[in-house]
């Protein structure tokens, strides 16, 4: 059976103040059915703070109108939450206690200790457990909270992406993208004259102190560039190392969601600012497309599934894409960009049981 996902529509049919995204927002949250969710729990609401430079965040407004409708619904208590890094720095995104009405916490603890390690088993090749924030761990509801967007390493971020990645500590990180793979390096072959790494489009190959070559996957595209410029054939293509991390962050989200009861799980999906980059890259650049809307619903499959399939190669902007980059001949946009398929993960999350990939939009004018 379909999965019914709300959508609220960016664009305004008129310019009265009850067409606009900021009075759908107040009528999609009442049709979410928060209270079933948290009412007489503690609940979390897991954002995507940003850091650095960027400033293309959800919006703070949604946020607080967000912890409003929390609290009307019968929490027990209510907070934001995200990495500790990005929480010591939210204030300069606006985001502050007083703004959002809640206590915004580090989920993992202020140094990242503060974690319940959460066996795979079986292991998927190196990655045998993940280690859960805490605060996540402790809270009886959720909100995932996602804002949308293109990446470097899964071709996109949104609602799984703000579980598997920033309701874990460091260590859990670091493991998710060592199990990427896709370059092979010849050692015996490779002469160091780091032909690959100053030719390299996205800065995504550097040399250790010992002469390791490295690959930084979240830049990486796969394409493939250092294979065909490497004068002694040092590097190949060792295939689907993307595939490897969209698994392992399907599991990670599955861990996290393994906390909570099913009714207690909400997810929002911000299709606004969609760039090129997660906001984890400290920046902000154009938006690849115009703004589109709101999703929110129950199942993370669906709303994922349904991302996807609004984020149109045909509504990108002209010059939104940085210098030097080109569109890859076929695909989603965001594989067209990155050259990573992004349904992979939504695949990865059906085949784990955690929802659809058939959606019914349920439109709030």
């Amino acid at each position: 059976m379909p999965a019914d996902i709300l959508f609220a529509r960016w664009a305004a049919a008129t310019m009265e103040q009850k067409n606009s995204i900021g009075a759908k927002w107040d009528r999609l949250l009442e049709r979410l059915d928060i209270p079933s969710a948290v009412r007489n729990r503690r609940t979390a609401i897991k954002v995507h703070l940003g850091g650095g430079f960027g400033f293309t965040t959800v919006h703070p407004f949604f946020v607080r109108r967000l912890v409003s409708a929390v609290k009307a619904a019968g929490a027990s208590d209510v907070f934001v939450t995200d990495i500790a890094s990005d929480v010591a720095s939210a204030v300069e995104r606006g985001y502050t206690a007083e703004v959002l009405g809640c206590r915004i916490v580090p989920c993992a603890g202020e140094k990242e200790d503060r974690v319940v390690p959460k066996p795979i088993d079986p292991p998927y090749r190196a990655l045998s457990e993940v280690r859960l924030a805490s605060e996540i761990v402790e809270a009886e509801a959720l909100v995932d909270l996602s804002h949308v967007k293109g990446h470097g390493a899964c071709a996109f971020g949104g609602a799984s992406k703000n579980l598997s990645m920033g309701c874990v500590d460091q260590w859990t990180r670091r493991a998710l993208h060592g199990i990427e793979g896709g370059l092979a390096w010849d050692r015996d072959a490779c002469t160091h004259c780091k032909t690959c790494a100053e030719h390299c489009p996205n800065s995504a190959i550097s040399f250790a102190k010992n002469g390791t070559f490295e690959v930084f996957y979240h830049n990486c595209k796969l394409c493939q560039h250092c294979v065909l410029i490497c004068p002694e054939h040092a590097i190949s293509v060792v295939g689907g190392g993307y595939r490897f991390f969209q698994r392992g962050m399907a599991l990670s989200a599955g861990e996290v969601l393994k906390t909570f009861a099913r009714d207690a799980v909400r997810f929002i999906s911000v299709l606004s600012s969609v760039t090129i980059f997660c906001d984890c890259w400290g920046l902000s650049t154009p938006s690849l497309v115009p703004d589109i809307g709101i999703l929110a619903g129950r199942d993370i499959v669906a709303i994922e599934q349904a991302t996807l399939d609004l984020i149109r190669t045909e509504d990108l902007i002209p010059g939104s894409l940085p210098p030097g980059w080109e569109l890859g001949p076929t695909g989603h946009l965001f594989e067209r960009i990155h050259r990573k398929d992004p349904y992979a993960v939504v695949e990865e999350l059906a085949a784990l049981g955690w929802g659809t990939r058939e959606y019914s939009l349920v439109e709030v004018e």
